[in-house]
């Protein structure tokens, strides 16, 4: 029913919407030096690798950041 179809899309969007609020919270406490933050959200595809990505990147500026101090 059309129902169903605008409930599921109005889901997604939802879910969308918290995945990438979730990036943005990670991504600006990294560009504000915290490196304590990592992407905890579930998520699939192509979100998938930006999340491991991501998690991959503050690991590494945090291996860093311990060599240099």
């Amino acid at each position: 029913t059309w129902k169903d179809l605008t409930d599921n899309v109005n889901a997604m969007a939802t879910n969308l919407t918290g995945q990438v609020r979730n990036i943005a919270e990670v991504t600006t406490a990294v560009a504000s030096g915290d490196l304590s933050k990592k992407i905890t959200v579930d998520v699939k595809g192509e979100i998938l690798e930006l999340k491991n990505t991501i998690n991959t990147m503050v690991d590494q500026l945090n291996s860093f950041a311990s060599e240099v101090t």
